[in-house]
């Protein structure tokens, strides 16, 4: 197999992928494909206590993470806070991990890796992958699945960052019409309504755009018709 021919080409369908967690749906299958392994995903790390899997190429890779969670141990995590790359051939027997062992071998695992996904500036999660056989992967497998999840980490960020863009460009849209419609309805000028959405989002406790959102869909609902 030419990796490096895989990776080109993962790259190329990376950049045609629209959203975040396409990409990273995309990057598990080609991990699972190009490591000739039975499973793949990824596991995001929301907050320190927070972490989910936004892609699987089955269910078991979210069943595997939550095993990991619920022991607070396993290569998917330490991946994220300690080595960039952890490898194991026998799970069941690894003592790193005395407690996901034994419970990852019951739902059929035998060998994984677990690879950061990272830029220089921020850690985002692990790229991990899962065999049924025991001895399944090489260190010149675990290598490849550094590529890939470099390859992943630069993907993902970039449609993160164009993903944020486009959201706090909606934000002010929408922001921008609620101005309008209360400038409209009370007579008064841009500040003053700006002045307004504060203040009812301070009141209520609740974000500026969502109030702004709310203001614009109840104009667009009595614009309909039959409505006063």
């Amino acid at each position: 197999m030419d990796v490096h021919r895989m990776l080109a080409e993962m790259s190329l369908e990376l950049e045609q992928e629209g959203t975040p967690a396409a990409m990273l749906e995309r990057v598990s299958h080609y991990a699972r494909r190009v490591l000739d392994a039975d499973d793949a995903g990824i596991l995001l790390m929301r907050s320190r206590s927070r972490f989910e899997t936004p892609a699987a190429t089955s269910p078991r890779v979210d069943e595997a993470h939550q095993l990991q969670i619920r022991f607070d141990e396993g290569p998917c995590l330490d991946a994220i806070t300690g080595q960039a790359t952890y490898l194991t051939n026998d799970v069941e027997h690894d003592e790193r991990w005395t407690q996901w062992g034994p419970a990852a071998a019951k739902i059929g695992i035998r060998s994984a890796v677990g690879v950061r996904l990272a830029s220089r500036g921020r850690g985002y999660g692990s790229l991990n992958i899962y065999a049924d056989r025991a001895q399944a992967f090489t260190t010149e497998d675990a290598a490849v699945a550094e590529m890939l999840a470099a390859h992943a980490t630069a993907a993902f960020a970039a449609a993160e960052k164009v993903e944020g863009l486009e959201t706090a460009l909606e934000s002010r849209t929408t922001i921008g019409q609620a101005q309008g419609i209360l400038m409209q309805k009370f007579d008064i000028g841009a500040d003053a309504a700006f002045d307004f959405l504060k203040r009812i989002s301070q009141h209520e406790n609740r974000r500026l755009y969502a109030v702004a959102e709310a203001i614009v869909v109840q104009r667009e609902s009595n614009s309909q018709p039959g409505q006063e």
